[in-house]
This record gives C-alpha cells, structure tokens and sequence, in this order.
C-alpha cells in the first residue's frame, strides 16, 4: 500500500512541476568528464521588424531531430533550450525578438533538466552520467559553473527555494522507490541530508516548508495541508482536502477539493501569516482513481494566477487568469490540452506545451509556434 500511495504522490507530483521539475528517467551513458563552455555564437538571425512600436517574436528554425526541449526562460527576452547528438547535450540561449542564438553550456552527458532560480541568477542543469547517478551543476548567467554534485538517483526531483535563492530541495529516488532528500546551499558549496521524511515539498521560506500529507494506508483523493519547521522540527496543520499545492514567493495556492463531481477552488493565502487572501472557483476532471492537476503559474507582479480549467463538458481545456486583487477571472484561450505552461519573469508571456515549443502573448491573447522544425 505504501507503494502504491508513493507511486500515486509522484505521479500527482509530476503534473504540477513544469518540465524542470518533475521527476525524469535518466539514461546509461560511459563516464565521461563534464565540460562547460561560455557563451560561444552559432548563428544570428535579422533583428525583427517592428510594426507600430511593438516588436515581432521570431520562431527558432532547428533540426527536429536534435530539439529536446525549450528548458526555462533565461530572462525576459532570452529562453533556454536544450539539443541532443552524438557527442552529447548542448543547452542555447535564444532571443525570441533578435533571432540570436548562442551556446550556453556543453555536456557530453545527456542533460535532462535546466531551472533559473526565482532571479534567473542562478541555473540548475541535470545531467545524467549514468542510469542511477544524478550530476546537479549549478552556474550562473554566464555560464560559470557555481558548484556541482552528484548523487545516486534513479529519478531526481527538485524545487529552488523562492526566498533564499540559492538553496534547492532535492529528492533522489532509487529503483525501488524508497527516496533521500537533502538540502543543497549553492553559495556554501555544499549539499546535505534532510530531516523531513517527504519526498515532495513546496518552500514557504528559508525555514518552513509545506507538504500534502497523504494517508499511507488508506489510498484517497485529497489530503491535508502541513507547514514543517525545519529549525524547531515542528508540523502544524493549515489546510484539509486538498489536491495540490503550489507555493510562490508571496502566496501559497491550493486546489482543494468540494465533492466527489469534482467542483473546487483554488485558494491564495498570505506566505507570511498563511491567511486567506483570495480564492477562485473551478473544476476538476477525474483521471481513473486521482484527479488530473491542471497546469498553472503565477505573475507576482501584477497578481495574476494562470492555470489549465477543464471545461464544463470536460471535453478540453481553457487557459484562464484570475487576478487575485480584484478576483475577475477571464478565459484566455479555449481548446486546448492540459500541458505546461511557464511564464516569463515579466509576466506577458506564457511557454506552453509538452516541450514548452509554444509562445502565448498574454496581452494580445495570441499563440504561435515558438519552435519550427526545418
């Protein structure tokens, strides 16, 4: 029973994290010494065309074979995307307005995972040395290497902290499911077994952490909210019936749970004093013996939560937003499939798909293609 409730937890886990971090397979490669390069050009595209003062996004041409995957954004303007081929991984930089592109950092492993940290100051890059050894290295915007690690690990699972930013949490999952979790401090150098007996967790500070506690012996559909102390070693309750937990910087959100039809809310509360700030109505479709977590993201800035709402047929999915200052809540985008979304630090726009290869302009509420295969 155990297992299944772990085997449950990291499926549930898996469709919340953005493609960086969920828990991915690694794959048997030879030993080989890591190398990292700074930023070297490849090619330049024309500078866009501007059209009455706004600037045009320019998709990226490349080889189908060797795309893996647009990994996170690298700041604004710039995302990251990751290519494979013979001699291993290359992770690029690629201007959505220029067309330039360049090479951030090479790998003769393959690199399954690249994340910014809430400042886009710092990047975590998974590379895979062999099927049951996990490589973090960390730079930073320039490529320069911060620190590195290695770790047994046949699925890997990690979270930045959004307050201290350069702390991860880590999860290394061996091939039998049982799991180490550690803390790693990027600016100490240094990696560490932790106490918290959960393989999954949301930071809520420098100091606490929250995590869904679900019944290890009796299988269910939600579970109950707790807050972990990690300096006084203390749980408290904060929240029952919910499905998923998602933490920001300012706010924690929960999707919790109403009846067994799948009604819901998503609700917003204060980081600091955990109190309520706001709360949107939705739904949920069911998926077998769980419930299908929609996608979402949040833009702190200007207080805009974003997620993936099944409609009411449940046939499809809706892109919607909702302001948790004034509580309006708008359909962006109607028709489409419960994939990741990760939204630029600007928050104007959205990476959308399996492989985050779309762009959605939130303001003029338009998606294209992002990546086009030649």
């Amino acid at each position: 029973m155990k297992l299944m409730r772990l085997t449950k937890c990291i499926n549930v886990f898996m469709l919340i994290i953005l493609l960086g971090s969920g828990c991915k397979p690694s794959h048997q490669q030879d030993n080989k010494e890591l190398s990292s390069m700074r930023k070297l050009p490849l090619h330049k595209k024309e500078a866009t065309h501007q059209f009455f003062g706004e600037t045009e996004v320019t998709p990226l041409q490349i080889n189908e074979a060797l795309f893996h995957s647009v990994a996170d954004w690298k700041d604004d303007e710039t995302v990251l995307y990751v290519t494979n081929n013979a001699q291993g991984s290359e992770v690029h930089t690629y201007n959505i307005f220029t067309g330039e592109t360049t090479q951030f950092y090479k790998s003769e492993f393959p690199i399954l995972q690249v994340e910014a940290n809430e400042e886009q100051t710092m990047f975590l890059i998974h590379t895979s040395p062999s099927n049951y050894e996990a490589e973090l290295v960390i730079v930073n915007d320039e490529a320069d290497m911060l620190y590195s690690t290695r770790v047994e690990s046949f699925e890997l699972n990690f979270i930045w902290n959004h307050t201290k930013t350069d702390q991860l949490f880590i999860s290394s999952f061996k091939e039998d499911w049982t799991y180490d979790t550690y803390v790693l401090n990027v600016l100490d150098k240094k990696i560490v077994k932790n106490q918290i007996n959960q393989p999954f967790i949301q930071w809520l500070n420098d100091h606490q952490v929250t995590y869904l506690k679900w019944d290890q012996e009796e299988p269910s559909l939600t579970a109950p909210l707790y807050v972990y102390n990690m300096e006084k070693k203390s749980e408290s309750l904060h929240v029952e019936n919910v499905v998923a937990n998602t933490n920001f910087s300012k706010m924690i959100s929960t999707i919790e749970l109403f009846n067994s039809d799948g009604d819901a809310k998503v609700a917003f509360y204060d980081s600091n004093n955990l109190k309520k700030i706001s709360e949107m109505s939705t739904r949920l479709v069911s998926l077998y013996s769980d419930w299908s977590v929609p996608y979402l993201d949040m833009d702190e800035k200007n207080g805009i939560f974003y997620m993936l709402e099944v409609n009411e047929a449940k046939t499809a999915f809706s892109l919607v937003s909702f302001s948790t200052l004034t509580e309006e809540k708008k359909v962006l985008l109607n028709s489409i499939e419960n994939l990741p979304i990760k939204l630029s630090p600007s928050g104007e726009y959205v990476l959308y798909g399996a492989r985050l290869e779309q762009l959605i302009d939130v303001n003029k509420v338009t998606m294209k293609e992002l990546i086009t295969f030649n």
